[in-house]
């Protein structure tokens, strides 16, 4: 019997860090080809953060590499500068699915490269 309780703690033990282990923060590519992926999918009712990828350097000739990542009416505009790969925390947000874009360059928003979808899950 003491065998099993110590194999269960084992157990408990060597899982543990498995359970606590935060989410996979989601990395975006944002460049002058537009957004990748195109749809996201975080949590409702928290924070959550993204990694914007920005490769494009300061000599674009189109918005000098800088990007951004906006949601109309939910508090979102976030700036990406050239050649950076910021981890951004996000407000909390309704269960929903958003539209996000970037309306620096490369067309801006009527570009359908520089938009794309965030759901929002309860």
């Amino acid at each position: 019997m003491a065998a099993v309780a110590v194999l269960a703690a084992a157990i408990f033990i060597a899982t543990e860090p498995l359970r606590s282990r935060p989410a996979a923060i989601p990395q975006v590519f944002v460049s002058m080809a537009g957004f990748e992926p195109r749809e996201l999918t975080v949590p409702a009712g928290r924070e959550f953060q993204v990694q914007f990828i920005n490769p494009d350097t300061r000599f674009h000739t189109d918005g000098g590499g800088w990007h951004q990542f906006r949601i109309d009416g939910a508090g979102v505009d976030v700036r990406i500068p050239p050649s950076t790969q910021p981890v951004v925390t996000l407000p909390p947000l309704a269960a929903g699915t958003y539209e996000f874009y970037c309306d620096v360059c490369c067309g801006g928003k009527e570009n359908p490269a520089m938009r794309g979808v965030l759901e929002v899950k309860a």
